[in-house]
């Protein structure tokens, strides 16, 4: 059939992609949704989306644009040939479905391609440029429209997987191209190419055909290019094969051959045959059938055959036929696929779930119908509850219940509460299958579908046994402890572990008068005594943090308002790892044993101050003696010394060695009483104190013995530090003469002395250290040479009277000091002297 017309009317498409200049209303759609599928950011083409980027010539977009222009000129022209009605405008417009699908993979970019195509159709059917523009346009701006509205209501990677996403692709199709097609219209009536009169015809015209080829076409070439959900198995493949012959065959009979004349309703005898081929094939079987059934009709209504062509406006029902042909086979295939995906969803869900009931080690999951009776079975149910899955599929689950519950209606009530509320949760005792009872604690949920209709519940349940024996154990145990500890006489009590009390036993209720839960937490440091409170709280916390046993005595208040003293002791108990989960405690009344102990103190303190007493008047008695002794002592020292002097060469050598001991002798007293009179001063003189250099007093000790340390050939050694100290300078310089003496005499024979003198200050005091190289003191006797008139046995037969560091010791104490000593026998000693520091 040749053109019979000029008028070629060219129809609009919907596309997908980017837009940067064709028209406001769909810029600022894109823009609203960002990103479209596949496209990059919004950009003219042939610009660089980053700014500073050099322009690079956009040949890859020309060549696309080239390649589908083409595409659209030959499939327009193969439909202006298929066309059927007069004014040459085609039944079924298949490039409407080719822009709407190059669109929806390439973007808007590729709308100018449609634009440059629809031209040069138009062009080459001789229209005029102005009218042959405006009919691009139109057929550019159909698909924009089309695709905005697609994209804008149907959220979907694939259009065709959703039946409601099937209804809303029709109604994108039918709508984008009847607005648009009536701009095309128009444009040619203003053109005067068409007239006003024929605009109703011929744009109906205009879009039966862009409908048509939109929802033919379209999806054909869609769903070819996304993955079949329905796997192509051997089976599926000879039924499609099977089912398009059969359609084949049918189509060419009805729309070609001899049963082409029969009736209008006759073609619709294909549509089983379509259904059959989309409920087992799939989408790309059943969009492939659509359009090989339209395909006959249209050829052969074009041709004068099939039951159409004897029609007056065959126009008008072929494209009702070719749309129930498309919808039917878009709605069976998404209705397929939706069931397919749901069949998906739930054969994971029941993995997940038959995942998780059998990996879930301690939980019986098991689901049950509406009426409670058990559906699936688990290996952990078969393990907890006895019953392997063939013996308890089918039956109530009631039959856990022991018979006490059964006949209570418990399981009815537990299914009821499930339904009612949607969950209910519970704990109890059931029985295995061998009869043996066990305590589980779970919950049940029901499931509904959609529609809020029960289908069935969910059921979880854990056996809880062991624990439920421990806390019975436990509960006992509590008991026991209870009845021993309210026969104990001490007030017994117990603490979380950190350390808030959660138990008082009933004595110190009794003896608080306080009741039990009002002293509960940390209320019980109200009973103590305020002058000891703060100290015995931070005593507890100090033990619950370190967890260490909590040892102290308080005053505790008592229902009479005196206070009595008690001991508090408090150990942590722990569990198997270690960690503290209770605090046991007593409180032991020692208010006697504490005023006795008070007694006692005071009686000491008093004999001591009079044994101290009493002491003073031995060492005054002493001073006293010894200030007296020494008069006689120096005439018997004076008359031996004048008796050797005057009369020794009339004395034989037996006479002058008697006078030289008596000499010795009334020298050594003298000496003693020396001593006993420095000891005694020291007891009773008054001593100042002040700051004391403690470098120049060493130098004045060492200048006063330097011959003897020459002497003794003596190597001495000083510290680094010298603290000024709190002391006497005379006291200090006797108790350092003392050390330095010692040092020089106190050594083996043929050892020459070496001692090193250094100070330290530590802590507020300040201590001196005289160490040597000397003979050493036993260990146990070291604490005996301070005593008074103490001399040990040592080899260097150095004469003393034992009262040297005796006095040390009391100008120590005089010093407000302290003194002691360190050694080795055979290898020296130390002795330090302590004072404050200054």
């Amino acid at each position: 059939m040749e053109p019979t017309s000029d008028v070629i009317i060219c129809q609009p498409y919907a596309c997908r992609g980017q837009m940067s200049k064709w028209g406001a209303h769909v810029r600022s759609a894109v823009r609203r949704r960002g990103r479209t599928r596949g496209a990059p950011p919004i950009a003219p083409p042939g610009t660089s989306v980053k700014a500073g980027l050099p322009f690079t010539f956009p040949w890859k977009w020309l060549a696309q644009l080239a390649g589908f222009a083409g595409l659209f000129f030959a499939l327009a022209r193969f439909g202006n040939i298929a066309a059927v009605a007069a004014g040459n405008v085609a039944a079924m417009w298949p490039a409407a479905g080719l822009a709407v699908a190059g669109l929806w993979w390439g973007g808007y970019r590729l709308a100018p391609a449609i634009a440059l195509g629809a031209f040069v159709f138009a062009w080459q059917n001789g229209v005029p440029a102005p009218v042959g523009a405006a009919a691009a346009f139109t057929s550019m701006l159909g698909p924009i429209v089309a695709l905005f509205l697609m994209r804008r209501y149907i959220d979907a990677p694939r259009l065709f997987d959703r039946v409601g996403d099937v209804f809303l692709f029709f109604l994108c199709a039918a709508v984008a191209p009847a607005l648009v097609d009536a701009l095309g219209v128009a444009s040619l009536c203003f053109s005067g190419v068409g007239k006003w009169d024929d605009f109703r015809g011929l744009w109906l015209l205009s879009w039966v055909g862009d409908l048509m080829g939109t929802l033919i076409a379209a999806p054909a070439l869609l769903v070819w290019t996304w993955p079949e959900r329905l796997p192509w198995t051997a089976r599926v493949r000879v039924e499609a094969a099977g089912g398009f012959a059969l359609l084949t065959i049918c189509s060419a009979l009805i729309f070609t051959g001899k049963l082409a004349s029969i009736g209008v309703g006759f073609p619709f005898l294909v549509l089983p045959i379509v259904v059959w081929i989309a409920l087992r094939s799939g989408q790309r079987a059943a969009v492939s059938a659509t359009l090989l059934v339209c395909a006959f009709a249209d050829w052969g209504t074009l041709h004068g055959m099939g039951p159409f062509a004897e029609l007056d406006m065959p126009l008008p029902v072929l494209a009702l036929f070719m749309g129930v042909m498309a919808m039917t086979g878009l709605v069976l295939a998404a209705s397929v696929t939706e069931r397919k995906r749901a069949d998906e969803a739930l054969r994971k869900s029941e993995t997940r779930f038959r995942t998780l009931a059998e990996s879930a080690k301690g939980y019986a999951i098991y689901m049950l119908d509406a009426e409670g009776r058990i559906a699936t079975w688990s290996a952990e149910a078969e393990r907890i509850k006895g019953y392997r899955s063939e013996e308890i599929v089918g039956k109530p689950f009631r039959i856990f219940f022991t018979p006490e519950d059964v006949g209570r209606g418990v399981p009815e009530q537990v299914l009821r509460t499930a339904r009612e509320k949607g969950r209910a949760r519970y704990e109890g005792w059931r029985v295995r299958k061998d009869g043996a009872r066990f305590c589980v604690e779970g919950a049940i949920t029901a499931i509904r579908d959609e529609s809020g209709a029960l289908t069935g519940f969910s059921k979880v349940a854990h056996d809880v046994t062991d624990r439920k024996r421990a806390d019975e154990a436990l509960r006992e145990s509590e008991a026991r402890f209870r009845t021993l500890a309210e026969g104990l006489p001490q007030l017994v009590w117990t603490c979380l572990p950190d350390g808030r009390c959660d138990y008082l036993s009933p004595q110190w209720v009794r003896y608080t008068g306080i009741p039990e839960e009002r002293q509960l937490g940390f209320g019980w440091l109200e009973q103590i005594d305020p002058a000891d409170r703060e100290g015995a709280a931070t005593a507890w916390k100090r033990a619950v943090e370190t967890q260490t046993t909590l040892d102290l005595e308080y005053r505790l208040r008592g229902a009479d308002g005196a206070h009595r003293w008690f001991k508090a002791r408090g150990v942590p108990l722990r569990d198997a790892e270690g960690r503290v989960v209770k605090w046991l405690g007593t409180n032991t009344d020692i208010d006697d044993q504490k005023r006795v102990s008070e007694m006692l103190e005071a009686k000491v303190r008093e004999r001591t101050t009079q044994l101290q007493a009493s002491l003073s008047s031995v060492e005054e008695l002493l001073y006293t003696i010894a200030h007296d002794l020494r008069a006689p002592n120096r005439h018997m020292q004076s008359f031996a010394q004048l008796l050797q002097l005057e009369h020794a060469d009339r004395l034989d050598d037996k006479a002058r060695d008697y006078l030289s001991r008596i000499s010795a002798a009334a020298a050594r007293n003298d000496e003693l009483i020396r001593d006993l009179l420095e000891y005694g001063r020291l007891s009773h003189e008054a001593v100042s104190l002040a700051p004391v250099d403690l470098r120049r007093t060493v130098q004045a000790v060492l200048q006063a013995v330097a011959g003897e340390i020459q002497n003794r050939h003596a190597r001495v050694q000083f510290g680094q530090e010298w603290p000024r100290v709190v002391a006497n300078e005379r006291l200090l310089e006797q108790i350092l003469t003392n050390f330095v003496t010692n040092a020089l005499t106190y050594v083996p024979p043929g050892r020459e002395p070496e001692m090193l003198i250094s100070a330290e200050s530590e802590g507020g005091k300040a201590v001196l250290r005289v160490q040597d190289n000397g003979i050493g003191i036993p260990p146990e006797q070291i604490d005996r040479v301070f005593e008074p008139f103490i001399r040990l046995p040592n080899e260097t037969h150095a004469p003393g009277t034992g009262m040297g560091l005796a006095i040390v010791k009391k100008a120590a104490e005089r010093l407000n000091g302290a003194v002691g000593a360190d050694s080795t026998l055979g290898k020296g000693s130390c002795f330090w002297l302590e004072l404050q520091a200054a």
